[in-house]
């Protein structure tokens, strides 16, 4: 079953302020558990990658500064990441002394791991991750959430939902509206029609506009303002 956002406090900032571009810098420990991410049974597995060329992008030294993005390459103690407004970010050797850090699902939290330049090696692209300052750390990973809520207009590629089971700690201090940054050009669709199975109709960019008032959109996450993928409606649950 799909499950809606939680009352704790990290939750509400990482994922509903996260989403909306507000987040702000995490500190380079690992932070404390959160609850326990429910399952979403029938939610497609997408895993996004960047649609231009890197080879055509400038990368943006980083130097020492926080950064997150997802994970393009790491060679010659390089890494590249891009972030989400389609630049490359690189940080130059990676010191062995920075921390890698893990997400793992089963505990809910980052788990540290030894080798750190063995471990970037085994990212896969369109992986998020994050960079601490001075390098401090590299976190790998992040807590995979969603945030519902129902449409109510797509404007200058920009989304505004009303949330649905949103923390009152967050409702008496925001509301309920949420207005979303513009998405990837790249971040897929998903549509369940009359409570059928989800299937891929085309991109936010260019399906959002034609989603009817009041309709359920169901936004998927994964980090700072990293979103992965809509879905438009709710399967039948039998």
């Amino acid at each position: 079953m799909l499950h809606s956002i939680t009352s704790a406090s990290r939750v509400v900032y990482s994922i509903v302020l996260g989403l909306l571009a507000a987040a702000g810098a995490m500190s380079g420990s690992a932070g404390a558990a959160e609850p326990p991410a429910g399952k979403t049974p029938g939610s497609p597995a997408v895993e996004a990658a960047p649609t231009e060329s890197v080879a055509t992008k400038r990368p943006i030294d980083q130097k020492e500064k926080f950064g997150f993005g997802r994970f393009v390459s790491f060679k010659d103690g390089t890494l590249t990441l891009e972030n989400n407004a389609g630049d490359l970010i690189v940080w130059n050797k990676i010191p062995e002394s920075a921390k890698a850090l893990k997400y793992d699902p089963e505990i809910n939290d980052y788990k540290e791991i030894k080798g750190t330049a063995a471990a970037l090696k085994e990212v896969k692209p369109g992986r998020y991750m994050m960079v601490g300052e001075k390098m401090a750390f590299v976190r790998i990973g992040a807590r995979v959430e969603q945030v519902r809520g129902t449409f109510v207009s797509f404007k200058n590629e920009r989304l505004l939902t009303l949330g649905k089971d949103l923390p009152e700690s967050f409702t008496k201090r925001y509301g309920n509206n949420l207005h979303y940054s513009k998405f990837r050009d790249d971040v897929p669709v998903y549509e369940s029609v009359d409570g059928g199975e989800y299937k891929l109709i085309g991109t936010a960019n260019k399906v959002l506009g034609s989603v009817n008032e009041g309709t359920l959109v169901i936004v998927h996450g994964e980090g700072d303002d990293n979103i992965t993928l809509i879905q438009i409606g709710e399967p039948t649950k039998k």
